[in-house]
């Protein structure tokens, strides 16, 4: 039994299923291993906004990988020299995702599987396929240096409103025992649930439309305030947010960092404070986004908002 799953959303659960059809495992892990060289380690490829790679898990103690694979692999157009070949592989393995699964997961209660999914998903893996192949931008900046505390600045778009940005600490969120389990809304709201955080969740005002108004709504369910509507000192430290969607698919937020750039957390990926081009990013609205090409508004967040 295989469990497969593209690697592709920032604040959804990718798409998973299971291939429990003995046969139809064997053919695929057939196909890998005659394309050993479009195999690699996960997370070993592009890990920016949009399509990352596919992951393939044998889940049973009692079966033995084909000889020459390990028990968890990735494929992509992204990790491995021969790009062709990765994405082919990877789009062989996105073409199974079902119509309907006969496995239900948890993950398909937010993700769930259509035809419009998996065809989205082969999309977006083109995009990141072309992307691979610009010639490389610019190293990402250096983090600034370490200094733990939090300062208060002026919104300078609304000065009589005041917010606070700490240092940038992606050690905090990029450990083994973090990085997997929180994702963009955790980054940006600075709390680590370990629940990949879902707006609304924790109100039971949660939404499975990817659209500004229907996130922006369940976000402010757990307390977010649009930007300019003042919180006060009581709600230190309150936090600048941004929202931004990729229509009908996906959310991912940015939080203002200290030092005048953001800060972003692409699903269970590392964070970081570059853009989809190595950019230092010091405007989410017009960084480079990938699929998600509606900014959506700027936001508060104070001690208050609770998240899960």
């Amino acid at each position: 039994m295989l469990r497969i799953e593209v690697d592709m959303f920032s604040g959804r659960p990718n798409p998973v299923w299971m291939i429990t059809e003995e046969e139809a495992a064997r053919k695929l892990l057939g196909a890998a291993r005659e394309m050993r060289a479009a195999v690699t380690k996960t997370g070993a490829g592009y890990n920016g906004l949009g399509f990352r790679e596919v992951r393939v898990e044998n889940i049973l103690d009692d079966v033995r990988a084909p000889r020459g694979l390990p028990q968890k692999f990735a494929v992509g157009p992204t990790g491995k020299e021969n790009l062709d070949a990765a994405g082919e592989l990877a789009r062989l393995l996105i073409e199974t995702m079902p119509l309907r699964s006969e496995v239900r997961l948890v993950e398909h209660a937010v993700t769930p599987l259509d035809e419009k999914l998996r065809e989205t998903a082969l999309e977006w893996m083109q995009v990141t396929a072309r992307l691979m192949r610009k010639p490389p931008g610019p190293p990402p900046p250096p983090p600034p240096p370490s200094n733990p505390l939090i300062t208060t600045i002026p919104d300078s778009k609304c000065s009589q409103c005041q917010y606070e940005v700490s240092q940038y600490n992606p050690a905090f969120w990029n450990n083994p025992a973090t990085q997997p389990y929180n994702n963009c809304y955790n980054y940006a709201r600075n709390w680590r649930t370990n629940t990949f955080a879902q707006p609304g969740r924790a109100h039971g005002a949660g939404t499975s439309i990817m659209a500004c108004n229907t996130v922006t709504a369940a976000a402010m369910a757990d307390g977010l305030k649009k930007r300019c509507n003042c919180l006060p000192q009581s709600e230190y430290p309150r936090r600048l947010m941004a929202l931004v969607i990729a229509p009908g698919y996906d959310y991912h937020w940015y939080r203002h960092q200290r030092g005048g750039f953001w800060g972003h957390k692409p699903g269970s990926t590392a964070a970081r404070n570059y853009d989809s081009n190595g950019v230092l990013i010091t405007d989410p609205q017009t960084c480079a986004r990938g699929p998600y090409t509606n900014f959506c508004d700027f936001f508060y967040a104070g001690k208050s908002v609770v998240i899960n």
